[in-house]
């Protein structure tokens, strides 16, 4: 893959602080990260369920919390939070992971 030059974006970060992974997970909820890729339904409080986008299902096994922040499905047993969610759905390693959320949601990365 070709670097990318004429970004406006800085050159990646060595290492992303700890509190800045922080800031994103506590500033972007689960629910719109998810709704990109599934509908999410209703499963009561901050809860909400949908059909696994890492495997086929005709019922809803995968389920996320709004307020802890995680999924688990408990059809194929693939589990993580909004960092790895866009890590497996859409092929990215950690960093660009991040940088991707930031950029999406408009938070600024320290």
């Amino acid at each position: 893959s070709k670097a990318r030059t004429e970004s406006a974006t800085p050159p990646a970060m060595p290492r992303l602080k700890d509190s800045c992974k922080q800031d994103l997970k506590l500033r972007i909820n689960i629910v719109d990260v998810v709704s990109r890729v599934a509908t999410p339904r209703r499963a009561g409080g901050s809860k909400f369920k949908a059909l696994c986008p890492f495997h086929q299902e005709k019922s809803p096994s995968f389920h996320f919390d709004a307020d802890k922040g995680f999924y688990k499905c408990f059809g194929c047993g693939k589990s993580g939070d909004i960092f790895t969610f866009v890590q497996e759905t859409e092929g990215l390693n950690f960093t660009e992971a991040v940088e991707a959320l930031a950029q999406r949601f408009n938070v600024p990365l320290e």
